[in-house]
């Protein structure tokens, strides 16, 4: 199964490199990376990347910006979607 994530609204800051990652929780760049490798297609929505001010050479290798096209796009192709 092709699994596709789009980021949306302040979800963007997931996709950041070297976060600060607080005592006890989970290292998220770790395994968003290690998903990625798996084949994981990830992109972060350009509008939000520009409201939150994130550049895209600050994000996990792998990401790339996106539309809504493209996530339109996603959408019409998956048999499943999933929100969240």
């Amino acid at each position: 199964m092709n699994v596709q994530v789009h980021l949306l609204d302040d979800g963007v800051e997931v996709g950041r490199k070297n976060q600060s990652v607080p005592e006890g929780a989970a290292d998220l760049q770790e395994l968003l990376s290690e998903l990625i490798e798996c084949g994981l297609e990830v992109r972060a929505c350009g509008m939000a990347l520009d409201d939150c001010a994130i550049d895209e050479s600050t994000l996990l290798d792998g990401i790339e910006r996106g539309s809504m096209k493209a996530l339109a796009n996603w959408v019409k192709n998956s048999d499943q979607v999933m929100v969240f």
